[in-house]
């Protein structure tokens, strides 16, 4: 029986169950798409309950039922909104209006009816905004707050830093100590977390949107596969009244101030680029197809932007001399025996250490985009109790990119991309709305395609040509018939007759590069991931009410991408010491094959004589595309009892399971270190128990307050980078030429090129020889987590909150190496199975039973890696933090929420991204490949932010008759994060070893930020208003430091000074970069170590309008 269908068996069996057991009020469900009112009606004499009061919500749609016996009743699957809930009993009849719903949340409705009135009663009082039903900490954002908060970007993860506990990293917002790539993003009930690295996979835009819900920790058994936050983003739904709205955005640039440009070595090419427009317009509209019936919503927004890149070339200067005040000369290029100041030495700038630049010439490029984003919804009701929707989203876009460090053909580039994202949900309710069963099928996709605009770079080899000179590479003929530099950029860079600064090298390379021939990596990508979840949710009356509800989902998730180069190769030509690198991928045949396909030999040192057969992957054919799969399926159950009206306890059990599988060209081939053929799974996940408790009490018991705790444990879904990398064959083949044997030089390169090199004479080095293993027993990633809190509303509409958040991860998965970066081995870093390595032991002596030397060499050479594994740190992330928040709802024309939170991150494994050296490949990181690595790395972490201090608010002035005046407000106050002092390491290149403790020299400043909404908005008729809006994006160009320097070497390798000081860093000394000896040379300071390299965005101005209808 295939899964799927084991599963629907499952999913159908437990409904079943759950149905037939229970005799009791309506279901509680509320789904990631809609929420519900609840609440107990009384007796306002006496405060006894009321049964059989009818209670109506009218709004978008409407919805009755009548309260129970204990006077309680529920409405679910209401669309996030304003609601006005109406109570008839008897002559009695009670009206309470704005009733907020939010996406996810219950809302609590307490009623006293006075029995004997007769009248029509309306209470103007707001129900509180406190959630008496659930522990998660986070935040609700609607469209209040998107259209009078100055949000910094169109979509909704701009808003998403409102969040307490919230930080950007660069790659998205991460959430109480954890990356921005284990969080799970949810539109309309599907998952759209981006596949490959678990990024925003579809962005949607905020005019589209309803309401954001924000959980950034406590969620309950019904949310899994995150170790960050749940992102739940219920998109614009139609009602019985038609609604629109017309917008429109514009950013100029010429409104946004001058970045202020880090002082940091420069090259001979630099470039800076500026925003010229950034413009979005769109509308939405939504309302009934039939009335009661169907309803519809759909939304059209497209948008462009244009930068201006200012491309500038440079040569260094000799004519300088610092005088003895400190300062500089004035410039005289004459030698100093003929009176100037020219040494045959370039010049330093001594306030910042770095060489003096002139600028030769300037030339403006300007790249550009345009997107288009799309919306339709259709929402449709059989009867009341049964519903449906249906939601499509498709988000083209294309993208024009120019070269900057090299030839035109070689950079000028198109690119396009396709977001597309579709939805069904359908909802059930059964036995008088006592049982409710929601089903979801889901599709996300996102792919992208780039291509070189010049045919012939589309196919040509590429190569970079380092540590050369500008002056002989402005001079190569480009594909067009024209020169690679302007004449200004050639005759400057000259160093022939003529040269100004004749005795230095005027425009040399110091590693950035010049890029030739072809365009290199291959953009031609797709992720596909199809879904299905059902739920079912019932109440049971037994000692007070229990909601209890389960559920199963299934993802099929697919990634197909090219891994490729351009021409099948890519050279690194370095000019200085004459060798020429050429990189491919290869396949490495399997012992004994005389498969024909391995035509080539791969010669590498260490290897046997005369290499191993191999075969090139080409820029087509076998090899040269990976289909990745993952196949997710879960399951949960939990129950939420309400022991008394004003306590209750939430249990649940989630149970997950996670499939990695092989690359599919690989599934019927021979893993060359087993040598045993791959089959289909890489790793099966399984036992992954994820139990979750939390206690709930209102002391008011009217739903204003609640005292509650929670204890959860949350698994990590693997991103598909590691199916791409990992599980897909990715074996590399280097070969070093000396580039006197890669033939003639070529005009302008300075030298020959890597094309003249003789593919079978070149021997290297094979990265990935012995390939990827999984160790025995492995065991899922988790993180446990304990929250406990208070909120209360002290009057109307402001809610004060206090909470303590503790985040522990229990357990990694990471790639390490135990042979030196031979091998590699997906483990849990600092533990392996005695159980494991017993069942390895019974097969080596099996083996020797059997008289197989090769099987015992082979096992007895995997057990000893296994137990190295043993000897790795065991990786530490805590997250301990104290939050204080408040929330003053909209009333009486203010707005206001705000957060202070307290809280420390430590620990030797930041999460999926590895900050310090910007590498983004989850659970294959270099965290853990040596041994050797791991000295100095606990501290506190980049995470690490100890005092965050958020407000958003905004005030409308009331112009009656001449209309509204509305100002808002973002305010953020933040800590630094830790420095660092980094080196290389021999093996592994930059910024691998840490030379101090982590964090042992400080943090960066504190920083600052404030942002202004201004708008103006007039009532055009009844029903439509028009409003005029300026945002300005920090008002007081605080461009504070975005990024550090940590680099203490960047030209030398070094290992760690375990435990030392600041001061002892004279002590570091190099590596030899062949074999990673320490030498007894010093290492090499790097003049910009500790120096700001990023800055945050300047002041800027958005313009908008808005018509409303």
């Amino acid at each position: 029986m295939k899964t799927s269908k084991i599963l629907l068996a499952v999913a159908l069996g437990t409904s079943g169950a759950l149905i037939s057991a229970a005799t009791a009020p309506s279901a509680r469900a509320q789904s990631s798409t809609s929420g519900a009112i609840q609440g107990v009606v009384t007796d306002k004499a006496d405060g006894s309950p009321l049964a059989g009061v009818t209670v109506v919500v009218s709004g978008a749609t409407s919805q009755t039922t009548i309260t129970e016996d204990d006077g309680s009743y529920r409405i679910t699957d209401l669309t996030p909104g304003d609601y006005l809930v109406t109570f008839f009993f008897g002559d009695a009849k009670v009206e309470r209006s704005g009733v907020k719903v939010g996406v996810n949340k219950t809302t609590p409705v307490f009623q006293k009816i006075n029995i004997s009135a007769s009248e029509t009663i309306v209470v103007v009082d707001r129900p509180p905004a406190i959630d008496p039903t659930s522990t998660t900490q986070g935040i609700t954002i609607d469209q209040d707050y998107t259209k009078n908060i100055p949000v910094p970007g169109r979509t909704f993860e701009a808003t998403l830093g409102a969040a307490a506990g919230s930080q950007g990293d660069g790659l998205g917002v991460a959430f109480s100590g954890s990356s921005s790539l284990e969080n799970q993003y949810v539109v309309d009930g599907v998952n759209t977390t981006g596949l490959k690295y678990g990024t925003v996979g579809s962005p949607v835009i905020n005019d589209f949107i309803e309401e954001i819900e924000v959980i950034t920790g406590g969620y309950n058994a019904e949310y899994g596969r995150a170790t960050g936050g749940v992102v739940n983003v219920a998109t614009l739904t139609g009602g019985n009244e038609f609604e629109g709205r017309v917008f429109a955005y514009v950013t100029p640039g010429q409104l946004t101030a001058e970045r202020n440009v880090a002082a940091t070595e420069q090259t001979s090419i630099d470039a800076t680029g500026n925003l010229d427009i950034d413009a979005n317009f769109g509308f939405t509209l939504t309302g009934p197809i039939i009335k009661d019936r169907v309803w519809f919503a759909v939304g059209v927004a497209p948008r462009y932007i244009r930068n201006t890149i200012t491309r500038e070339t440079k040569r260094r200067v000799d004519c300088y001399q610092r005088l003895p005040n400190g300062s500089l000369s004035e410039c005289n290029a004459a030698l100093e025996s003929m009176g100037g100041f020219a040494d045959g030495v370039a010049d330093i700038d001594p306030d910042t250490g770095f060489h003096i630049y002139e600028k030769l010439d300037e030339t403006k490029l300007r790249p550009s985009s345009m997107a288009l984003s799309t919306l339709a919804k259709i929402n449709f009701a059989v009867k009341p109790e049964h519903q449906g929707q249906f939601t499509f989203q498709a988000s083209p876009a294309q993208g024009k990119n120019y070269s900057v460090y090299g030839l035109r053909s070689a950079g000028d580039s198109t690119s396009t991309a396709l977001g597309l994202d579709a939805g069904f949900k359908w909802t059930s309710k059964f036995n008088d709305s006592k049982t409710e069963v929601e089903a979801v099928l889901g599709w996300h996709r996102d792919s992208g395609f780039g291509e070189a605009n010049d045919v012939t770079a589309r196919t040509s080899p590429y190569e970079v040509l380092l540590f050369g000179n500008l002056g002989n590479w402005a001079n190569i003929m480009d594909n067009d018939g024209q020169l690679a530099e302007s004449e200004d950029t050639r005759a400057g860079c000259s160093d022939g007759p003529g040269d100004k600064f004749g005795f230095i090298v005027n425009c040399p390379d110091d590693g950035i590069g010049y890029r030739v021939g072809g365009i290199g990596g291959i953009l031609d990508d797709s992720e596909d991931r199809y879904s299905a979840k059902l739920g079912v949710t019932r109440r049971q009356k037994l000692f007070g009410n229990h909601e209890i509800k389960a559920g199963v989902d299934i993802e099929d998730n697919r990634l197909d991408e090219p891994r490729a180069y351009t021409g099948g190769v890519f050279f690194q030509n370095y000019q200085n010491f004459g060798v020429i690198l050429a990189n491919r991928w290869i396949q490495v045949a399997p012992v004994d094959s005389t498969d024909p396909k391995f035509d080539e030999m791969c010669n590498y040192s260490g290897g046997p004589p005369g290499g191993v057969p191999c075969r090139f992957i080409e820029q087509t054919g076998e090899g040269s595309r990976i289909q990745g799969q993952t196949v997710n399926w879960s399951a949960y159950l939990r129950d939420s009892w309400q022991i008394r009206p004003n306590l209750t306890l939430n249990a649940g059990l989630r149970y997950e399971e996670q499939r990695l599988r092989y690359a599919e060209y690989l599934r019927d081939e021979t893993d060359p270190l087993t040598n045993r053929p791959y089959g289909t799974n890489a790793i099966v996940m399984k036992g992954m128990l994820a139990p979750r408790v939390g206690l709930l009490y209102d002391w008011t018991r009217e739903g204003r307050s609640k005292i509650y705790s929670h204890w959860g444990r949350f698994y990590e879904s693997i991103p598909m980078d590691i199916n791409s990398r990992s599980f897909a064959g990715e074996v590399s083949f280097r070969q070093q030429f000396s580039a006197a044997n890669c033939g003639a030089a070529v005009p302008g390169y300075g030298g020959p090129s890597g094309n003249g090199c003789p593919v079978n004479m070149g021997a290297g080095t094979v990265i990935g020889i012995d390939g990827t293993t999984v160790a025995p027993g492995l065991k899922p990633q988790y993180m446990d987590e304990f929250i406990a809190g208070v909120e209360y509303e002290l009057m109307e509409d402001l809610k004060l909150g206090v909470a303590y958040q503790n985040r522990a991860m229990g357990r990694v998965i990471e790639d390490v190496s135990t042979d030196g970066a031979n091998t590699y081995i997906i483990a849990n870093p600092g533990e392996w199975s005695t159980s494991e390595e017993r069942a390895m032991e019974n097969k080596i002596e099996a083996a020797v039973v059997a008289g197989d030397a090769d099987e015992v060499a082979r096992l007895e050479k995997l057990l000893e890696m296994y137990k190295g594994i043993r000897v790795f740190d065991k990786p530490v992330r805590d997250y301990h933090a104290l939050q204080f928040t408040l929330t003053r709802r909209f009333s009486k024309a203010l707005y206001m929420q705000g957060s202070y939170t307290y809280s420390k991150t430590k620990g030797n494994y930041p999460g999926l991204i590895s900050y310090d050296n910007g590498q983004v490949d989850p659970n294959i990181s270099s965290q853990y490949d040596l041994i050797e690595l791991l000295a100095n790395r606990y501290g506190p972490l980049n995470q690490d932010r100890p005092h965050y201090i958020k407000l958003d608010g905004y005030y409308k002035f009331d112009l009656k008759k001449a209309g509204e005046i509305t100002v808002g407000t973002r305010i953020r106050a933040l800590s630094g994060v830790p420095r660092q002092a980094l080196a290389g390491h021999w093996l592994y290149g930059p910024g691998e070893s840490f030379l101090l403790p982590r964090g042992q020299i400080g943090r960066t400043q504190f920083e600052t930020g404030l942002d202004l909404h201004l708008g103006y908005g007039k009532k055009l008729a009844k029903n439509m208003e028009l409003e005029l809006f300026t945002d300005i994006f920090n008002v007081f160009n605080d461009q504070g430091v975005a990024g550090i320097d940590d680099v203490y070497s960047a030209g030398s390798d070094s290992n760690p000074i375990s435990g030392g000081e600041y001061s002892d860093l004279v002590f570091a000394k190099e590596n030899d970069n062949g074999s990673g000896a320490e030498t007894s040379t010093a290492v090499t300071r790097n003049p910009n170590f500790g120096n700001t390299n990023a800055r945050y965005a300047p002041l800027s101005v958005q313009f908008g309008a808005r018509l409303s209808f």
